[in-house]
C-alpha cells in the first residue's frame, strides 16, 4: 500500500504536467488517475475534486521553480549577479523546463480567468512574489552600493521581470529559444548599466 503522501506528491506532480500541456478545462480526473496509474478513489483520499487538485499542483509547481531558483541566487555574490542568475535560470527553464508545457505561472494566469477565482488569485500572488523578490534585490543592490543609487527599483524590477515572461512566453510560440537571448543580452547590459 502507497503512503499518502507519496500518493499526494505523484498526483501533483502528475497534474501540473498535464494541465500545463493541456489546460485545466481540458484536463479530467480521469487523465490524471490514467498519468499516475492510480484510481479515482486515490485522488479523493487526497483531494476534494479537480479544482483543489489544480490549486495544489499550481502551489507545488511554484515550490520547485523558486527553490531552483533560490538556489542560484544564493550562490551569486553581488546584486547585480543575483539578477543575472534570475535572467539566466529562465533560459534553462526554457531549454529544461522541471514540468511538460512551460511556465506554470504563464499558462495559468492565462487560463485561471473567473471561472477560477482561487487559482486566478494563486497565480496573481505567485507574480508578485517574483516581481518583490527582483525589487528587493535592487533595492539591497541599491543599498550596499552595488546599484547606481538614481535607480528606481521598482520599475527596474518590474521591467526584468515582464521582459522575461515575455521572451518566455515568445521562445514558446516560436518553438526555439532565440527571442530568449536577445532578452537576456538586453538585460544582462541593462544589469551592467545600473552596476556601480
Amino acid at each position: 500500500m502507497r503512503n499518502p503522501e507519496v500518493t499526494k506528491q505523484l498526483i501533483m506532480e502528475k497534474a501540473i504536467s498535464l494541465f500545463n500541456t493541456q489546460g485545466y478545462r481540458a484536463t479530467s480526473l480521469s487523465d490524471i488517475t490514467k498519468a499516475a496509474g492510480i484510481t479515482k478513489g486515490a485522488i479523493y483520499g487526497n483531494f476534494k475534486n479537480k479544482d483543489e487538485v489544480a490549486e495544489a499542483s499550481f502551489e507545488y509547481a511554484i515550490e520547485v521553480v523558486m527553490q531552483e531558483m533560490k538556489e542560484r541566487i544564493s550562490a551569486a555574490a553581488t546584486a547585480p549577479l543575483k539578477l543575472k542568475a534570475i535572467v539566466n535560470y529562465h533560459e534553462e527553464y526554457i531549454k529544461s523546463p522541471p514540468f511538460s508545457g512551460g511556465c506554470p505561472i504563464i499558462n495559468t494566469s492565462v487560463e485561471a480567468d473567473d471561472n477560477y477565482p482561487q487559482l486566478r488569485s494563486k497565480a496573481i500572488r505567485s507574480v508578485g512574489i517574483m516581481k518583490t523578490s527582483i525589487t528587493k534585490i535592487l533595492a539591497r543592490g541599491i543599498r550596499e552600493g552595488q546599484i547606481d543609487a538614481s535607480v528606481n527599483a521598482e520599475a527596474i524590477g518590474m521591467m526584468i521581470y515582464t521582459s522575461i515572461q515575455g521572451a518566455i512566453v515568445l521562445s514558446k510560440v516560436e518553438g526555439d529559444g532565440q527571442s530568449y537571448g536577445v532578452v537576456k543580452k538586453y538585460l544582462h547590459s541593462l544589469i551592467d548599466s545600473i552596476t556601480v
